[in-house]
This record gives C-alpha cells, structure tokens and sequence, in this order.
C-alpha cells in the first residue's frame, strides 16, 4: 500500500474546501478554519452551507481552529486563504514546519502595497529554505469540490520538486496537474485574470453583447501578458491554463465571484455594498488596487486595469469606462 501523505489545508473558504475534497482521496487532510461557527458546524455536519452546500466530507478529513494541528509534521501544506490574510496566515504557521515541509499556494491574488505575489510573502515569512510551489489554474470550487473533472498547473523553479508534488495530489479523472517552471507567470495569470474578469462583467452588466466581451478579454489577456513581462514571466505561460484557461473560465462562469461583482456594478450599486452582500473574497478588487499602484509608480500601461480600479474606487461610471476604452487612440495590435 502506499504512503499516504499528510496535508494541511490553511483556509476554509470554497477553494480550500474543494481542495481537501480532492486531497483527501489519497492523503490524510486536516484543515485549518478560520471562523469558530464554521468550524462548529464543519466538525458536526461535515458540510458548508456557508461555501459548498450539499457536499460532505469524509471523516478522514479533520477541521481545526489551530495552526499547529494544521501545520505540524505536514508534508504538504496548501495555503488557500484571501490575498489580504496571507501574510498573517503564513505568520501563523511559521513555527510549526520544517524545511522538509512543501509549501503549495493555491491563492490567486497580490499583495496590496507590495504587489508581491503569495509565493514571494510566503518565502518572506516562513523559515529560510523552505520550499514554495504554486497551483493555479481554470478551476472553480464548486466544480472542484464536486469532483468535476479540473486539470490545473502547479508551477516552481524546481521541477522535480513540482512533478512530485503533481503525483501526490493528481486524482484521476477529476483532477489533473500539469507542472510549469515559470512560478512568476503562473501566479501572475491567476491573480489578473480576476481584473478582467470584473471588466467582462461589468458588460454583460449593461448587456453591451458578445463582441465588446470578447475584445475585452482578447486585450485583457494582452495586458497581462505586458504586465507579466514587466516581471520577467515567460509569454508563453499566459497561453496556457493558468492564463487563457484560467481568463476563459473568470470571465464567463455563473460560478465567477468577480464577474458578479462587476455585473452589480453595472447596474449601478456599490461596491462597499456588494462586499458586505458577499460571502466570499473577490480577488479581482484587491489586485487592481495592487496593479494600479504598481502600474502607476513604473509606468506599465495598464487601461482596463485603471478602469477597473476608477469604478471601483473613484465612483466613475461604468459605461462611460468602457467607452473611454473603446475609443482610445488607435495602435497595431
């Protein structure tokens, strides 16, 4: 019989569980959860109503409220909590691992005010040496979490390292992982995409049709590629699942956290408003800040991204930013 590994999963929101749903078909999981009421109800129904309703998890998997239970003697740990508390999470942790502890970040946002990505606080944080590996990919939870088949990229500058850690949470047929070198590429896609994605919704908010929606993501995949570039990510990377899968997936599913977002923002309300009605984090709305910033004070140009960033937190209008955009000075693509 073979090894079963012990992984730790740090956040309970939707990803985090459909994660241990996935991991816990091979592996001994325990999950570190946040808030005391979801842990109650975690450990005593085996279910979130709160982010996966109506599916169970199996009694091998364990819930805890202590980064020690979740962290200690893990061969694996999965990060999976909003950009926003990554740090402190990692933080958490810190004294419970060890350098043979693989660290995999599965959370696809930037840090507002360094626009460092979760890898890169990650290895501030936590203890000299360890290692740091990154999943991303098209791959919603609810989906996930229902064994819906998922194939993803988990990306770090050892391969070795990276292939291994494909074997171990690979789960055919419902999950597939594929393995890239280029970690800077692969988080980059994963955490502008939600940019984007918030644009795609505000047009199908002022139901503007199919034609601007696909501009809008055919040039927004052209700004993450510009962007990722600005950072020394391979081009090429943006084309793959963590990129154009990952873009595709945000910006046309029901399941999408940050093209609802832009949606109600189309429709007038704001977003103060929608985050206090939502249960989850838009990632989109942390990483535009996160971008604006960056794009400001080095002179990346970034159009969608600032008019992300004016609708959200200038109070422009909606339409007037998408035809703003749409007339632009004219260029070669």
């Amino acid at each position: 019989m073979e090894k079963r590994n012990k992984v730790g999963i740090i956040g309970a929101g939707g990803w985090g569980l459909a994660l241990a749903n996935i991991a816990s078909i091979n592996n001994e999981v325990t999950v570190w959860v946040y808030e005391q009421p979801e842990l109650e109800a975690l450990t005593k129904h085996r279910e979130s109503k709160t982010f996966l309703p109506g599916i169970k998890y199996d009694k091998a998997i364990q819930f805890t409220g202590s980064y020690e239970e979740a962290a200690k003697d893990k061969d694996i740990i999965i990060m999976v909590t909003p950009s926003f508390a990554y740090r402190a999470a990692a933080e958490g942790i810190a004294p419970f691992i060890d350098k043979r502890t693989i660290i995999v970040s599965a959370t696809k946002g930037l840090e507002v005010g360094t626009t460092r990505t979760m890898s890169e606080v990650a290895r501030d944080v936590l203890p000299r040496g360890i290692k740091v590996l990154t999943l991303s990919g098209p791959s919603h939870a609810e989906e996930v979490g229902r064994l819906v088949p998922t194939a993803v990229v988990i990306a770090g500058s050892d391969l070795k390292l990276a292939r291994r850690v494909r074997d171990i949470l690979m789960t055919p047929p419902h999950f597939r992982v594929y393995t890239s070198n280029d970690q800077k590429g692969v988080e980059f896609g994963g955490s502008l995409k939600n940019i984007i994605a918030i644009a795609a919704g505000v047009c199908d908010g002022l139901k503007l049709g199919d034609n601007p929606r696909a501009a809008l993501i055919t040039r927004g995949l052209a700004e993450i590629v510009r962007f990722g570039r600005s950072h020394g990510a391979n081009p090429k990377t943006f084309f793959g699942l963590s990129g154009v899968g990952d873009l595709i997936v945000t910006c046309a599913s029901v399941h999408s956290r940050n093209h609802h977002v832009g949606e109600l923002i189309a429709q007038g309300k704001d977003y103060e408003d929608i985050k206090k009605s939502m249960k989850q984090v838009a990632e989109g709305v942390y990483a535009a800040k996160a971008i604006h910033e960056y794009a400001k004070k080095h002179k990346v140009v970034m159009p969608i991204t600032e008019s992300v960033y004016r609708v959200l937190f200038e109070k422009a209008n909606a339409r007037d930013e998408v035809m703003a955009l749409m007339s632009r000075d004219a260029k070669e693509e």
